[in-house]
């Protein structure tokens, strides 16, 4: 019976968004990944994954207000449909929302046709919770990482594809002080940091931004959005050629063989045209 419910839900929110949901203009989205806040400086960008959780989320939603901070929520379609009061609480205090697909399946492993469906269908279960069709999705985030063609999919709808560059593995149902010692030594400057407000036990998750945040604005750090491709960013092309001995971080690009690519981690030899588990295809060049 489960899977008749799924494709119920999935069906009605296909035929509201047909209408709704139109490819972006060239001036929009491209299909590069975002690895960084939106400016510069002392900036992190909060990003809670998988909700929303009718346990957690509102208790996260509690700690953002009371400390006056800003952040992106990446929501499963599922979840969507059955908690919208909390989707449009989400929107109501000044979060940004990011489309991480229906049921966090593998969406890099599907056909562009299959990509298609499920943003349109995920895209239209947020706005109709939100009670507002018009309401901006600016990012996609896929389940797992994993990209495949979904970057330049999503850009059609005027999504960027959001990565992250802090996880504090915060699923792996280690304690709150774990995850606080995780973050400390992973961050820096413009860092995009992946935590999760729904797919579990979420109570060390808030233990730790319960101290941390705190901690991180006395400390001078500000509190951002990630950012979104089509604007500062260069004209792709312009990427270096790939250097089998280069070492590149996530987020750097590269042309190779007439295309041009962009690393989702740290990489030193992987040819781009042969590992697609490193390099993001972002097409001709």
């Amino acid at each position: 019976m489960g899977w008749m419910k799924r494709t119920a839900v999935a069906a009605v929110a296909v035929g509201l968004a047909l209408a709704a949901v139109t490819p972006a203009s060239a001036t929009g989205p491209t299909g590069e990944i975002v690895y960084s806040t939106s400016g510069g400086g002392q900036a992190l960008a909060l990003t809670f994954d998988d909700g929303p959780s009718p346990v957690w989320t509102p208790q996260v939603l509690d700690l953002l207000r009371e400390q006056k901070v800003r952040a992106t929520f990446c929501l499963l379609g599922g979840e969507v449909v059955k908690y919208p009061e909390l989707v449009r609480r989400i929107v109501a205090e000044g979060h940004k929302v990011c489309d991480h697909s229906l049921y966090h399946e593998d969406l890099g492993a599907k056909t562009p046709e299959a990509v298609r469906a499920e943003l349109t269908a995920t895209n239209a279960a947020i706005r109709q919770a939100a009670g507002d069709p018009t309401l901006p999705i600016p990012y996609f985030r896929a389940p797992f990482g994993s990209w495949g063609g979904t970057p330049a999919i999503a850009a059609e709808y005027g999504m960027s594809a959001l990565a992250w560059t802090v996880d504090p593995r915060d699923w792996d149902g280690s304690p709150a002080a774990v995850i606080v010692e995780r973050l400390r030594s992973q961050l820096y400057p413009t860092a995009v940091l992946l935590s999760h407000d729904g797919g579990g036990d979420r109570g060390p998750t808030l233990a730790a931004y319960r101290q941390l945040i705190p901690e991180w604005k006395a400390a001078g750090w500000r509190f951002d959005f990630p950012a979104v491709t089509g604007g500062p960013y260069p004209v792709r092309c312009t990427a270096p050629t790939w250097a089998r001995n280069g070492t590149y971080t996530a987020g750097a690009r590269v042309s190779h063989d007439g295309r041009v690519y962009q690393a989702n981690w740290w990489t030193r030899s992987e040819r781009p045209s042969g590992a697609p588990w490193v390099w993001s295809d972002l097409g001709v060049c």
